[in-house]
């Protein structure tokens, strides 16, 4: 993630068509999005030609770290994710 630039959303934008685009574009680039503290997302190409797309979510404010990450290769499903975690807190795991 490191290198490349980095954009922000507002929580509850990626609940919305456009917040989904603007993830979808953002990620496609190569660059990266982040939401406050609640998420950081990444894609790049795996071994297998894949896009894979890295979020991590729940920064923690004292350590600096986020509380996990996850994985998907579909940013449709990345999406989905992240819209659930929005509403309820609780990330999917990943694929």
């Amino acid at each position: 993630m490191a290198g490349s630039p980095s954009f922000e959303m507002t929580p509850g934008q990626i609940l919305s068509d456009v917040g989904a685009n603007t993830f979808h574009k953002v990620l496609q680039r190569g660059d990266s999005l982040r939401c406050s503290r609640l998420w950081m997302a990444s894609a790049h190409r795996a071994e297998d030609g894949e896009i894979e797309i890295e979020i991590c979510c729940g920064l923690d404010p004292r350590s600096d770290r986020w509380d996990a990450e996850i994985y998907y290769y579909s940013f449709d499903r990345a999406i989905i994710a992240l819209r659930e975690y929005e509403r309820t807190g609780n990330m999917p795991e990943g694929e």
